[in-house]
């Protein structure tokens, strides 16, 4: 019986059914890389983070992903790559191909440069928001509509072409001073923390993405020291019809070549988060082809400084004050839109303690009905304090605030 087992069991290899290779992710991948490379040529790029995931301040579990950044010697640049062929304009702000919505739009893009900003400030890395830019690269050979433009003024801007993305790059701006060492070692210990997205890659090369979570304890020992898990069946087609199939994994180091087999049960399962599916995928270890660690672990922003404070503060200035009226908040973030009830307006954070809120009556009937426009939820904006007051009976501030 065992025998017979085991002739099933090869017969099966030869039917499974895995999920099918997305060809247009994959060229879109590979458009990707090349444009990293070509960045990594230019003499003012450091350098070069493709498909970072930088998560939220408080909460890691919400993350946006950036498809490339730049780090040069005096500004950062965000890169959305699109790697489209035909028509390609903007309708409602909501990028279109030939017609169809993308649904992609610059908002995206803001936000994770938002998040970036507050994350580095956290950390001790002071920075001007001037010295942070964004591009849009179409690079499939598109007709790009002028329609396809950011809504920034300056700082931002769109490429036709990957030979037009580098030019841009290429030009230096006189105007921005170089980093420090410091604050240039700083930003690269920072973006080196984001990682990229977990994978699980099928016999048939198709692979998805997202949070490798199961088995929970070996995934989290594996990612702190290897890149990949490739898996195998350590067993040839005849000594698996006479003994049965015997997997086995190889941890592949992230650093150093000392590769280490183990032994794994080819029934145990492994499961992956689909954060765009919003569905978790389990795949027993059999019909895994090699697992990816995207990221060494989610840091713990409230424990991590970079850099120290440019002056030591006494014991005094280490209590953060409450926003008071006229504060002005750097790039602080939108949590949310307050649209239920009576009371309606848009919610910012202030500070780790505080939220502010834009009422709607202090807003234009224009700018409401744009808000998802104008004031997308995680979009950063400077704000003002108008009002701050204790609430004795919820013992916490009010706050409200206005844009600048």
């Amino acid at each position: 019986m065992g025998i017979l087992r085991n002739y099933r069991w090869l017969k099966a290899q030869d039917l499974k059914s895995y999920p099918k290779p997305d060809f247009a992710k994959k060229a879109a991948t590979e458009a990707e890389v090349a444009v990293c490379e070509a960045l990594r040529q230019l003499d003012d790029v450091v350098e070069v983070y493709h498909s970072a995931r930088i998560d939220q301040i408080i909460s890691g579990k919400s993350r946006r992903e950036a498809d490339i950044i730049a780090l040069l010697r005096n500004r950062i640049v965000f890169i959305e790559v699109k790697n489209y062929k035909g028509d390609v304009e903007m309708v409602d702000n909501v990028l279109h191909q030939n017609g169809q919505s993308r649904g992609w739009t610059f908002a995206k893009l803001e936000e994770v440069v938002g998040r970036f900003h507050e994350i580095s400030r956290h950390v001790g890395i002071e920075i001007q928001q001037d010295v942070i830019e964004t591009a849009l690269a179409c690079v499939g050979f598109a007709n790009v509509d002028a329609s396809v433009k950011p809504r920034a003024l300056t700082g931002s801007f769109v490429a036709k072409s990957k030979e037009e993305l580098l030019s841009l790059l290429a030009m230096s701006e006189e105007h921005h001073d170089d980093f420090d060492e410091e604050t240039l070692k700083a930003l690269k210990k920072l973006l080196s923390m984001f990682g990229t997205w977990d994978a699980i890659e099928f016999p048939n090369e198709a692979q998805h993405e997202g949070d490798l979570i199961q088995p929970r304890d070996k995934v989290r020992e594996w990612r702190l020291t290897y890149s990949q898990l490739r898996v195998r069946n350590n067993r040839s087609w005849w000594s698996t019809f006479f003994r049965g199939p015997k997997f086995v994994g190889e941890l592949i180091p992230r650093l150093g070549d000392n590769v280490q087999t183990i032994e794994l049960d080819q029934y145990e399962l492994t499961v992956l988060h689909n954060p765009h599916e919003r569905i978790d995928e389990e795949y027993p270890f059999e019909d895994v082809g090699v697992l990816t660690f995207g990221y060494k672990e989610v840091p713990d922003w409230s424990k991590v400084q970079l850099m120290k404070p440019k002056k030591q503060a006494n014991k005094r200035e280490t209590v953060i004050p409450t926003p008071q009226e006229g504060d002005v908040i750097k790039q602080a973030r939108i949590l949310r839109h307050l649209t239920e009830g009576a009371h309606q307006g848009i919610v910012f954070r202030l500070d780790d303690k505080n939220e502010g809120v834009l009422w709607r009556d202090q807003m234009s009937v224009m700018e409401w009905d744009n808000r998802d426009m104008l004031m997308a939820v995680n979009s950063a904006h400077d704000i003002e304090v108008t009002s701050s007051r204790f609430d004795k009976s919820k013992k916490r501030w009010r706050i409200k605030v206005k844009t600048i």
